[in-house]
């Protein structure tokens, strides 16, 4: 009846900095957290003729509601409870509709509710929200001023209850795993309240009604400014909705320039959104339905287990971006790099994320890359490859990856700031405008190969979905150069970093030599495309020979060694097939997808294929592009198991880690990050 289905749900969902999850099976069992695991104090009550039942939250004193539901679908995360001859339906609605942008970038989300019985009540469903919704909770990462200022406004048939710093400086924390500490939070009511605890504690107690809650200024001040304040809603209809909002000010820094929030392009304000979403919820929640019941359709074939791995993976992906327009009007879709190191628009964390963005419109894919070919074009960067990244969320100011070193060769020119302090507030350089003898970046510190190969696979990848040619042409100069890279230095990479840093720098790494020949092949089609015939004779010749070495050495063994210096001792999950096989290029041969797929099988562990022969942790993203290499749904099937189980088995209840133990099923790092769209490549393939 509460069957677990994933480790973590998504509540309140909508960007990386609007993100509030349940981490536990029962809502009314503990705290909601926001997405790193930090708890943030939301109290749900009914009262029911005057008695109060805690629906979510844990506030202590109160009878629970007991749930007696608990399901998930696409957009939603849907309860029910039963207190006596009375139901009470929750369902917690993330609006993020793929298809379309303007839904997508409103920052409001909302709980719809139903009370049903067949006997009379007065009813009354609350809805408490904390203070420290506003700022994180360690103060070691935290500015020290805390004070909060809030009102009410009287809206469309509702009302809205505001919070928010004293103290407003938008944008100012580029750390990871924080929240915002600037923006204001609304939620919304037939009434709405801004109380302090005292004034929660005497309602839920049955001393006061909600309409005599402390809420004049005098009363606020009286309490402290060191007593919580809270936000409330309070609502008398059986049958309704509350809304939770978030006007973050500013969305992004990009380059210089302050960006706001897609949905707020032509002037509209959050309290536009609020009216909007308010009067068109209906709607919308007809259209998330439809778009619901298509993916069900779509992930049929591969099974129950395969719709549930999606149903974690959608919300997640998708708000841990933010939609914005650049000085321009091009779409700009910029990805915090959760729980690693909050980079923004990081080209190999974009690259694993594609498939979901690629069902649905191109648009989101190429504004994925806009930051790094506009960064790729500048004086500081000096080197013939792919940027990592574009900064620091939200600042996207230039690449941060590997430019963390100090001082340049020993000298008094530094290429960042010394004098940071360990687990502070920091905002770091604006490199995009540090001139090019800066000599900011450590080589060793890059990932040359893995984003030469990325970029060029997302435009084709682009360009084979709706056949475009514009995005290739502009960036025509830089994909050159990048494959000339891929060309001279991807069949045998020499010692570097891949998209899977964490495992450290590999030598001869044939899973990276295997992207480089699939970037090159991307490449050969772009040039075609492009009318270049000349570069797509010489560029598919080259990624053709460059398939058959691989395929040759690998026909020595068992099956394809980890490097070219190893023999089958050693193994790795080739996922870079993946797009060989999507795009329909025909590098590799089926024989040698069967060869790989095959020897897998065998290595798989309670919740998964481990990586590769160096340990047992796993990539959830890379395992599902591995199932896509499977000619064979059973063999797919293996992968797709192993990964719906360690959602509903793994010990660490946090949003979707897509870095776990393969054996245990522990998370070893990662939260709620955006890769978890790669989950969606089976899709792609049919």
């Amino acid at each position: 009846m509460n069957k677990r289905l994933l480790p973590a749900y998504p509540l309140f969902v909508k960007d990386p900095y609007f993100s509030f999850w349940a981490d536990s099976e029962q809502l009314n069992d503990s705290d909601v957290i926001f997405w790193s695991g930090m708890k943030k104090k939301f109290y749900g009550v009914l009262k029911i003729d005057g008695k109060p039942y805690e629906y979510m939250g844990n506030y202590g004193g109160i009878a629970k509601a007991e749930q007696t539901k608990l399901s998930v679908s696409s957009y939603t995360t849907d309860y029910e409870f039963k207190i006596e001859d009375v139901t009470l339906k929750l369902s917690f609605v993330s609006p993020l509709p793929l298809d379309d942008m303007d839904t997508l970038s409103c920052p409001v989300a909302y709980m719809n509710y139903e009370i049903i019985s067949d006997k009379k009540h007065d009813y009354e469903i609350t809805l408490f929200i904390n203070e420290n919704i506003c700022y994180n909770n360690d103060d070691h990462r935290s500015f020290s001023d805390k004070g909060v200022v809030g009102c009410v406004f009287k809206l469309n048939g509702f009302e809205a209850a505001r919070i928010g710093l004293n103290r407003q400086a938008p944008l100012s924390a580029a750390e990871d795993d924080v929240c915002a500490e600037w923006g204001y939070y609304y939620i919304t009511g037939e009434n709405a309240y801004i109380t302090h605890k005292y004034g929660v504690r005497d309602y839920l107690a049955g001393l006061i009604k909600s309409e005599k809650l402390p809420f004049t200024t005098t009363e606020l001040q009286q309490s402290g400014w060191n007593v919580d304040k809270y936000i409330m809603s309070v609502n008398k209809a059986e049958k309704g909705k509350i809304m939770l909002a978030f006007d973050d000010i500013a969305a992004a820094r990009y380059y210089g320039k302050y960006l706001y929030d897609y949905y707020y392009r032509n002037g509209k304000t959050i309290v536009d959104a609020m009216n909007e979403t308010f009067a068109n919820s209906e709607k919308t929640d007809k259209h998330l339905a439809m778009l619901d019941a298509d993916l069900k359709k779509k992930a049929g074939k591969y099974g129950e287990e395969y719709l549930n791995v999606l149903y974690a993976s959608l919300r997640q992906s998708i708000a841990m971006h933010k939609l914005c327009l650049d000085t321009e009007g091009n779409v700009l879709f910029m990805s915090r790099e959760a729980d690693s190191n909050s980079c923004i628009a990081t080209v190999d964390v974009s690259y694993p994320s594609v498939p979901l963005y690629l069902l649905y419109d191109t648009e989101y894919v190429k504004g994925m890359m806009r930051p790094i070919f506009k960064f790729a074009g500048m004086p500081v960067w000096t080197y013939d490859f792919a940027p990592h990244d574009g900064g620091t969320y939200p600042n996207c100011d230039g690449q941060v990856y590997g430019a963390e070193e100090g001082e340049v060769n020993n000298s008094r020119y530094h290429a960042t700031s010394n004098a940071w302090t360990a687990k502070q507030y920091r905002t770091r350089p604006d490199y995009y405008m540090y001139p090019a003898n800066s000599d900011v970046f450590v080589f060793e510190k890059q990932m040359p190969v893995e984003e030469c190969a990325n970029m060029i696979i997302m435009c084709e990848a682009c360009y084979h979905k709706d056949g475009k040619k514009d995005f290739l042409a502009e960036n025509a100069d830089l994909l050159e150069k990048w494959v000339v890279y891929l060309e001279k230095y991807g069949l045998i990479p020499a010692n570097q970093l891949c998209t899977d840093d964490f495992a450290g720098h590999l030598d001869k790494n044939i899973n990276l030599a295997i992207k480089a020949t699939v970037g090159i092949g991307c490449y050969a089609e772009i040039c075609k495309a492009l009318g270049n015939e000349t570069g797509y004779k010489h560029y598919r010749e080259t990624a053709e020979k460059f398939a058959r070495e691989i395929e040759n050495f690998a026909a020595k063994y068992k099956w394809c060694p980890i490097t070219w210096d190893t023999d089958d001792s050693t193994f790795s999950l080739k996922y870079n097939l993946a797009f060989d096989k999507i795009l329909k290029l025909g590098l590799f041969d089926k024989k040698f997808y069967e060869t790989e797929v095959k020897s897998y099988i065998p290595k798989c562990n309670k919740y998964g294929v481990p990586l590769d022969s160096r340990k047992n942790y796993s990539k959830s993203d890379w395992l599902m592009w591995t199932a896509s290499l499977a000619y064979e749904k059973d063999d797919a099937t293996v992968f797709i198991k192993a990964l719906d189980r360690y959602l509903k088995e793994t010990v660490s209840r946090i949003p979707f880690s897509d870095w776990y133990e393969t054996v245990t099923g522990e998370y070893r790092g990662f939260i709620a990050r955006s890769v978890q769209g790669g989950n969606f490549i089976l899709l792609l393939n049919d």
